[in-house]
């Protein structure tokens, strides 16, 4: 199959100089949050990994020792958001899809990002004075700020953090089947939750995250959203890797952007909705409208009922044919992972922790 060429991301894309400065209008912020992925009324087709929950293995936070205090199982992200994510995965070819890794973070969470970075940065550069550290942690990870006028673009769920996998033709063939079942109306609460297990091992089994020429979360100068775009215009041959690399990420950021995001300069997987301040910049806008937000009770309730469900999906699974089976949903989720194994392992998704 001919492999298509995407058009160069210009050199200056992703700029934020000054977004701090835009000034939120939050009365013009009706948009709440909504959940993305497994159980969602509204995006449940959306791929999710909750990357600092550790949801799966290929997540260095799954590790006991990296466990980041108050991260989320669910992705949550402002409901505009959601249907520009739904809109970017219908622009890309056959057999490929969004995985979404990040989207709103609690300020507990971007708290501990931050500090971390900013504790390997010290370790690495021991002389650097704590105005450079700072400068330097926020290319990677925004200052956990509490002024509601400057919240980090994480905490407004105005953010995201995407890559694409590619599903093989048998993979992709029981993905739309699962998804045909999952459409259906009248499915019981349980056999969804089944449904929804065997898509995820799907996904997990068969999805292989396209090359981007660094894993998630690469903490260096090659993860520049045009870090190829600049060797090529320093006139650079770049070897095959690379050049599959950036045409990668060409391709992420074309169906972004035609989807209504805005890139971030630092990060190829970043991008932000043009009501967040970050956004804002990007796309030239004065006010923003997104400012910082918390999860309302629905939002509450509904990681309460993926944490139970996950809690349970982990305790069949360690206890294999012997688990206790008390009821309907119980039962459908232990067929689902005897037929689909430990809803963990994830192996073709590279991720790494933030470091530089």
């Amino acid at each position: 199959m001919k492999t298509i060429t995407y058009s160069a991301i210009p050199i200056d894309a992703g700029q934020v100089h000054g977004w701090k400065d835009i000034p939120i209008n939050g009365a013009a912020d009706p948009d709440p949050l909504v959940p993305l992925g497994p159980l969602s009324s509204e995006a449940n087709m959306a791929i999710t990994s909750s990357i600092y929950f550790g949801e799966h293995s290929n997540s260095p936070y799954a590790e006991d020792k990296n466990r980041l205090q108050g991260s989320l199982l669910t992705l949550f992200a402002r409901r505009s958001v959601v249907r520009r994510l739904l809109a970017a995965e219908q622009l890309l070819p056959p057999g490929h899809h969004l995985l979404v890794f990040d989207a709103y973070r609690t300020s507990q969470v971007q708290k501990s990002l931050y500090d971390s970075y900013k504790r390997k940065l010290k370790e690495k550069w021991p002389g650097m004075d704590n105005e450079a550290l700072d400068a330097e942690t926020q290319k990677y990870v925004s200052i956990p700020s509490t002024d509601p006028t400057k919240p980090s673009p994480h905490n407004t769920g105005g953010a995201v953090d995407v890559v694409i996998v590619k599903l093989d033709r048998a993979g992709e063939r029981e993905l739309q089947n699962l998804r045909s079942q999952l459409a259906a109306r009248t499915i019981s609460f349980a056999k969804r939750v089944g449904l929804e297990i065997q898509l995820s091992a799907i996904i997990r089994h068969h999805g292989t995250m396209l090359d981007f020429g660094t894993p998630f979360d690469h903490g260096s100068e090659k993860s520049a959203l045009t870090y190829y775009e600049a060797k090529i215009a320093a006139g650079e041959d770049l070897t095959a890797n690379e050049m599959r690399a950036c045409n990668n990420r060409r391709l992420l950021f074309k169906v972004m952007l035609q989807a209504g995001f805005q890139p971030y300069s630092a990060e190829w997987w970043h991008f932000n909705a043009p009501e967040s301040q970050m956004g804002a910049a990007t796309s030239g806008q004065k006010v923003a409208t997104f400012g910082a937000i918390t999860l309302d009770e629905g939002s509450i309730q509904h990681e309460k009922t993926r944490l139970h469900v996950h809690q349970e999906s982990l305790r069949l699974h360690a206890e294999g044919c012997q688990g206790k089976v008390q009821d309907a949903f119980q039962a459908e989720i232990l067929a689902a992972i005897q037929g689909s194994g430990d809803i963990r392992l994830a192996a073709k998704w590279p991720a790494e922790i933030i470091a530089p």
